[in-house]
């Protein structure tokens, strides 16, 4: 009697968690993936994907501005840095 799929997967399965090289995956068989690094927002409380910038900035413009800047919201992702010309190094230099 021939081997069935699913009793084929499962010995694939098997074989790589003995090994230690079996990759999660979903019930369909595709891979997962991993969770994107995410921050808080020190006023609110929203937890953002850190890698997206742009996304951090514009939810930190619905906070009063005077008061909670980007750089209060995300210390540790927007370093001080609180005008454009800065943020691109273009700042000036007194002799």
């Amino acid at each position: 009697m021939p081997v069935s799929k699913k009793a084929k997967i499962q010995r694939e399965h098997r074989k790589g968690d003995k090994e230690g090289t079996r990759a999660p995956v979903k019930a369909n068989g595709l891979p997962v993936k991993a969770p994107k690094p995410t921050s808080i927002c020190a006023n609110c409380r929203k937890e953002l994907v850190n890698t997206n910038l742009k996304q951090l900035e514009t939810h930190a413009e619905t906070h009063d501005q005077k008061v909670w800047t980007k750089e209060k919201c995300w210390p540790d992702i927007f370093k001080g840095v609180s005008t454009p010309a800065a943020a691109e190094g273009k700042s000036e230099v007194k002799a």
